[in-house]
């Protein structure tokens, strides 16, 4: 009997604790951007595969894809975090994803991203002040940071550098983009 006993209770932990390690969530991962067929999820802009594209998983696993940081700013603000299970944004040297809580932020209203936010988004902080300072120009901030953020958009300064939406070269007459 003793030995019955033993091998029960012996199975009963095995059990639990197969049961335990399978009931462990697994860490939201970063979906890779398909160029051409991504849209951004707030402009609807196609998302580029490069250092600008930012993402968030939801608790439910769906993955919204953005064009520009500020564009996933605008999607958090209407919606809030409550369903939010992580945010990814991408290192503006290597573009490899980073959880957008752990990254360092450099801010300049001359910065060119997609929709004229002006923010660069690098693995450090040490990254971010190196680039600001070889750019003369800018403001370093974290996560926290940039929940007190202003969020201007300065699209008609990126639009003349750039060109306008409807494939005019830049110097040529532009309409004003509409904000999202």
């Amino acid at each position: 009997m003793k030995k019955r006993t033993w091998v029960t209770i012996m199975g009963a932990i095995v059990g639990m604790s197969m049961l335990i390690i399978g009931c462990g969530k697994q860490e939201a991962q970063p979906v890779e951007i398909a160029e051409g067929v991504d849209k951004c999820d707030v402009c609807h802009m196609h998302v580029a595969n490069d250092q600008h594209a930012t993402e968030l998983i939801l608790q439910d696993g769906k993955v919204l894809k953005f064009d520009d940081i500020g564009c996933m700013h605008t999607w958090v603000k209407e919606h809030g975090t409550e369903q939010v299970d992580v945010q990814f944004v991408r290192d503006y040297y290597s573009a490899e994803w980073l959880k957008a809580d752990r990254a360092a932020f450099a801010y300049d209203k001359t910065f060119q991203t997609p929709m004229g936010y002006g923010i660069y988004s690098f693995r450090d902080k040490a990254a971010a002040e190196a680039f600001v300072q070889e750019q003369k120009a800018g403001v370093v901030m974290n996560a926290d940071g940039l929940s007190s953020h202003t969020w201007e958009r300065t699209i008609s300064e990126h639009m003349k550098m750039n060109g306008s939406m409807d494939g005019k070269p830049s110097g040529e007459t532009m309409q004003p983009m509409s904000q999202h």
